[in-house]
């Protein structure tokens, strides 16, 4: 390896305990929802191309360990947000009947769920709402994200159902919200899924 030089490391015999990094006080529904927000200008967005097939998506967050990714096209121009359980649903196999395809013929583009079906919040105003806050809106929208923007309508951040419950270590359950005759169907077919599996 060229010019880097090996780091002194220390042995761990005598480490008894681990640091609470986050402070003494434990996040609660209502603490400030800037303590759940993934803010873009701190950590690079997760990306993923909306051609990538389906099993190679959900292979690259499983390594990744990350449960969604924004969905971008070749020009790197926002198109939406796919999650882990979009590619591991029932959603996959009724999208490949629909489409008359296999369920390996289906990409990202055909299972994401799409920005003009999405919504988002004003990061300059976060710091003004809690956990709770951006729980009930999440439940509002029936859906497991919401975006934050900047004043220049650009993606500054996300703040998912799935970081909320790793935080609050509680089940967040957001049941999705059906608009269209299809996707009233989508939600009555999904909820029987998950009847099955239960």
């Amino acid at each position: 390896m060229a010019n880097f030089r090996v780091i002194e490391t220390i042995p761990l015999n005598n480490v008894q305990s681990i640091s609470n990094l986050c402070g003494d006080k434990a996040l609660d529904i209502s603490s400030n929802a800037s303590h759940i927000v993934t803010d873009f200008s701190q950590k690079r967005p997760q990306l993923i191309e909306k051609d990538v097939l389906v099993d190679q998506a959900l292979y690259m967050m499983k390594m990744g360990h990350v449960r969604s990714k924004i969905v971008i096209d070749h020009d790197e121009n926002f198109m939406g947000v796919i999650s882990s359980s979009d590619l591991s649903s029932y959603k996959v196999l009724h999208i490949a009947q629909l489409r008359n395809v296999s369920r390996g013929d289906l990409s990202v583009e055909n299972l994401m769920l799409k920005k003009d079906e999405m919504r988002a919040i004003d990061f300059a105003k976060i710091n003004n709402y809690t956990i709770g806050d951006v729980l009930a809106t999440l439940k509002n929208l029936g859906q497991q994200h919401v975006l934050l923007i900047d004043k220049q309508h650009t993606l500054r951040g996300l703040i998912s159902a799935s970081d909320i419950a790793r935080a609050l270590h509680i089940p967040i359950n957001i049941n999705e919200k059906a608009h269209t005759f299809k996707e009233i169907f989508d939600v009555v077919f999904a909820q029987l899924d998950k009847n099955k599996t239960t």
